[in-house]
């Protein structure tokens, strides 16, 4: 940004000639057919001069109409300049909310003090935003649910703000037919299959599935700060719904249920236009729960299940084997186990699997 040296409000001028001239503000006004008032204000720097006053400024002085315009426009960048510094100090404060990693790693920018206005001009084109303060404000995405959390901090808001931002952006120029709870329906056990994958082979055909059920899919890392697991968003305006989900900190478990929990919120078509499934939400309310159920049911039949484990039989070989009965992966049924309480977390879960998923942004 280039600098500007100090630069006087027009008044300046205008009070030094009333002086030099020997007159009052009263009989300036009178002479130059402005009020005392519009006099007074523009000798204070209150009032800025408009193309009438400029008009009647020329007439008196005898010079031009433009040259007391330019000084005006000289004096009105000079302010909006130091409003500019002032945003981009604002908004350097929200990039430092921002993990190094995530920036570096998923954005490919660098924090650097050197460079800060560079790094800030990236950051509003990736997340869409004319001045990255914008994100702070709790309700730019209309719906949000806050009742499960009420003491979301700023951070917390900006964080969670920008990482939907990225998901919407992402899959933004994606066309895909209109959504179809009838076709998810339809492909669930297809999707089940793709637990037995690994995420080179079953990543593209989820996309692939999910686009031709009208669901626009977007995988993105954690962002620390924003408690954010997963969105389902509709688009109004094409008729498609956005899900995006985080990585799970590479649990392929994980993974696959806040998959079909957010296939939960979206088969269940709520009134909202946006719901927030949170990554530590201490209390859920009936959406979540509902979800929650429909995650456990897709992923495994809620009455085998119930006839597996009235058995109380967890060796591994006989969770193998009702894992290949119901042709899903032998993790989703360990860490389901885990879920309930009925194995400790440490048991098997060298079984279970992490995933490597997310591309670096720039690629997606």
């Amino acid at each position: 940004m280039s600098e500007m040296r100090y630069v006087s409000h027009p008044g300046i001028y205008i009070k030094d000639a009333i002086e030099s001239l020997g007159m009052s503000q009263n009989e300036f006004a009178c002479r130059t057919g402005l009020s005392s008032k519009n006099v007074s204000t523009l000798i204070n720097g209150s009032s800025s001069i408009t193309f009438e006053v400029a008009t009647k400024l020329a007439s008196f002085f005898d010079n031009s109409v433009e040259g007391w315009i330019n000084l005006q426009t000289k004096y009105d960048m000079y302010l909006n300049q130091e409003k500019v510094k002032a945003q981009y100090k604002e908004d350097y404060e929200i990039v430092k909310m921002f993990e190094n990693s995530f920036l570096k790693d998923y954005l490919q920018i660098e924090k650097d003090p050197k460079n800060k206005e560079n790094i800030i001009d990236s950051l509003r084109k990736l997340l869409n935003v004319g001045y990255l303060s914008c994100l702070k404000e709790n309700d730019m995405y209309a719906f949000c649910k806050t009742s499960i959390q009420k003491d979301l901090t700023t951070k917390n808001i900006v964080l969670r703000n920008a990482w939907i931002s990225l998901a919407e952006n992402s899959v933004r120029d994606l066309k895909i037919k209109e959504f179809d709870s009838n076709k998810i329906k339809e492909n669930i056990q297809v999707l089940r299959s793709f637990t037995l994958k690994k995420p080179k082979e079953f990543v593209p055909k989820l996309h692939a599935t999910l686009n031709n059920c009208g669901i626009k899919l977007a995988i993105l890392p954690y962002l620390s700060g924003s408690n954010i697991s997963g969105v389902t968003k509709r688009n109004d305006n094409d008729k498609t719904v956005l899900i995006a989900i985080n990585d799970c900190g590479k649990d392929a478990d994980k993974f696959w249920f806040t998959l079909f929990h957010e296939l939960g919120h979206a088969l269940a078509n709520h009134k909202r236009h946006l719901t927030l499934s949170f990554e530590k939400g201490k209390i859920k309310d009936a959406e979540e729960v509902e979800a929650d159920n429909f995650a456990r049911n897709a992923l495994i039949d809620d009455k085998r299940y119930k006839e597996f484990v009235s058995g109380r039989n967890y060796s591994l070989k006989n969770i193998l084997s009702f894992s290949e009965k119901e042709g899903i992966a032998d993790f989703i049924v360990i860490g389901r186990l885990q879920k309930d309480g009925l194995i400790p977390w440490p048991r098997y879960s060298d079984m279970k699997t992490k995933y490597k998923i997310v591309d670096k942004y720039a690629d997606l």
